[in-house]
């Protein structure tokens, strides 16, 4: 028998890798169902329901800009839009906001290795990703994929900090509102 904790890490890997592959796979329509199920089977499994909301907003603002800096940059580029990343790649930022603060913890709370998992896995998810959606490189992969690591060195060490400002003020604003 696996325990509750073990059962919902198992379950948040999953949720992941299953919408990872929708998401890539299906484009924005399926991507935004599932993603959409997702979250709300999420939030309703999950105890730490602030925590989780702070990391999806963040994960999901950062990822707006992140993908408007390659986009903008002339690194990539997509089917659906010119100006704009498509609705499953912002999709693909909320699952990856939802893992944060569970099945990615044990990386997510050290920003070194959190930077250095990022440079690493990054990279290697945007090549699949390229390879199997809509989205097309403009410029040579031999300048993309370092770009994007050197962007995922940054990424998630810049999410916890900001995830943590937040929670800290908003924690704060509802003390003083429940005194």
């Amino acid at each position: 028998m696996i325990s509750r904790a073990l059962a919902f890490t198992i379950t948040n890997v999953l949720l992941f890798q299953v919408g990872w592959l929708v998401c890539i796979l299906c484009g924005s329509f399926w991507a935004g169902i599932y993603t959409l199920a997702a979250i709300i089977f999420h939030f309703s499994i999950f105890p730490q329901r602030l925590n989780d909301a702070v990391a999806v907003l963040i994960a999901l603002v950062l990822g707006l800009l992140h993908e408007m800096l390659l986009l903008l940059g002339g690194y990539i580029q997509f089917v659906e839009s010119a100006y704009l990343p498509p609705l499953w790649l912002l999709c693909l930022w909320v699952l990856l906001g939802i893992t944060l603060n569970h099945s990615l913890v044990w990386i997510y709370s050290r920003p070194l290795w959190s930077a250095l998992l990022g440079a690493i896995s990054a990279p290697l998810s945007y090549f699949a990703g390229v390879k199997l959606s809509s989205a097309e490189w403009s410029s040579p992969l031999l300048v993309v994929l370092p770009i994007i690591a050197i962007l995922w060195l940054v990424v998630l060490p810049l999410h916890r900090f900001l995830s943590l400002r937040v929670l800290s003020y908003v924690q704060r604003k509802t003390t003083k509102l429940s005194s």
